[in-house]
């Protein structure tokens, strides 16, 4: 029976299962070469440029390729580089910062990998321990175990913020008024072993429930990491989210599975340049204008995490592409740092540039339906609260909000840190 026919039978007894990851390849050529696996679902396209792209899929893949005449090459990994911290070492620096500083820091963990690491998430903010009603921002790091840089500067991003609470008027206020989630690594085990996938071999940026063909926003039969990220996200209000990835330089922003256009799209760009503009080497791209692109337009994803963030969610989430090289010597993490860290600021500052209300029943939900009133002039739809709260990124202007429980009110939006978030009390 020929290779392909066994993807067939596979996927026909699992529907939009996630393809098991045995080999990871580079084709020279088009994605067009394999457009009929890619629509099947077997395999993970990443990275394309003007020359190839990198091929994930299952055992076998290589030798069809091959037969089919396409140039497929492995992917080459200097296994020699092997400096970066621990896991271990990364659970004892972030219990450290957490304990330095449990005024503005608080250490948990959401779930555990396959192998049992804890998935840390560190929570900043000024009252730690209490859940304000603030807007919230959440970074998640390595969801690619073997793109490792963005775990090392999420981490840097605590520790500078630990460090310079007390003396960094921009910090502070944004610590102040701000509820900061930070996750620096998603895939753990993925890390452990210097492998994209999980310790199943699945892809975790193609596991969540994909926004054309999956119906419900379910967590079953999906991976215990995608499990508990998806719960973490259903107990919060995100209203701006990023997750880090290695292998090119730019921001990437919705949609990544369609060609439609995000209804919120200059919104989107706007975010987007926040972060390239403070970065030189991204912004100065000689392959993405500004540094950013529209993720379809550079390749589609299936089941990834940025636009299940928003279809769900409402959360607006950009997809940061932080180095080149996936794993650099770890003597380089510093220049990427120092390249990126205003930038890492600037857009968690852009969480801010929003407006919402907060109710007197902390349990009621329902439905608002937003409309701009200037400088444009258009009804963006009807966007769900819950916990007696909301509070969405827009763009700068005048806009009105109407709660479906018959309340009415306009708003201001602005580019800066407003005291506690722009809400509106009713």
């Amino acid at each position: 029976m020929k290779w392909s026919l066994l993807v067939f039978v596979f996927l026909t007894n699992l529907v939009f299962a996630s393809p098991v990851i045995d080999e990871e390849l580079y084709v020279i050529g088009s994605v067009e070469e394999v457009k009929d696996l890619a629509q099947s679902g077997s395999i993970v396209i990443d990275h394309v440029t003007e020359f190839g792209f990198e091929l994930y899929g299952p055992a076998g893949l290589k030798k069809h390729l091959t037969e089919r005449g396409i140039r497929v090459f492995e992917q080459k990994k200097d296994k020699g580089i092997n400096d970066y911290p621990t896991f271990e070492e990364i659970t004892e620096k972030l219990v450290e910062l957490a304990r330095t500083r449990p005024d503005i820091m608080k250490l948990f963990s959401i779930g555990k990998s396959i192998q049992g690491r804890d998935l840390w998430v560190m929570k900043i903010s000024d009252n730690v321990e209490v859940d304000e009603v603030e807007p919230e921002f959440k970074y998640i790091s390595s969801m690619h175990g073997d793109e490792i840089v963005g775990r090392e500067l999420t981490m840097r991003l605590i520790e500078k913020i630990a460090n310079e609470y007390d003396s960094n008027s921009v910090l502070r206020n944004l610590v102040n008024n701000t509820e900061i989630y930070i996750m620096p690594s998603m895939n753990p085990d993925g890390s452990f072993s210097r492998r994209r996938v999980n310790a199943r071999r699945i892809d975790l940026n193609r596991n969540f429930p994909d926004i054309i063909r999956d119906r419900d926003n379910t967590p079953a039969t999906r991976e215990p990491e995608t499990q508990a990220v998806m719960k973490f996200q259903s107990e919060r209000n995100f209203s701006l989210s990023a997750n880090f990835h290695g292998g090119s330089m730019v921001v990437n922003y919705p949609w990544d599975s369609t060609y439609n256009l995000h209804p919120l799209n200059d919104l989107l760009i706007d975010l987007s340049l926040s972060y390239s503009r403070a970065c030189s080497e991204m912004y100065e791209s000689s392959r993405f204008n500004q540094g950013i692109t529209n993720g379809a337009n550079w390749y589609l994803v299936r089941g990834g995490m940025q636009d299940w963030s928003y279809f769900w969610f409402d959360d607006l989430q950009l997809t940061l592409e932080v180095s080149d090289d996936k794993w650099p010597r770890y003597s380089e993490i510093e220049s990427f740092w120092q390249g990126q860290k205003d930038s890492m600021v600037n857009l968690m500052q852009k969480v801010h540039q929003g407006a919402g209300f907060r109710l007197a029943d902390k349990s009621a939900r329902g439905s608002v339906k937003i409309s701009q009133l200037s400088p444009k002039t258009r009804d963006l739809g009807s966007f769900r609260y819950q916990r007696g709260e909301f509070y969405k990124v827009l763009e700068v202007g005048e806009y009105r909000m109407s709660l479906d429980n018959g309340t009415t009110f306009t708003t201001t939006v602005s580019d800066g840190v407003a005291t506690n978030g722009n809400y509106k009390d009713i």
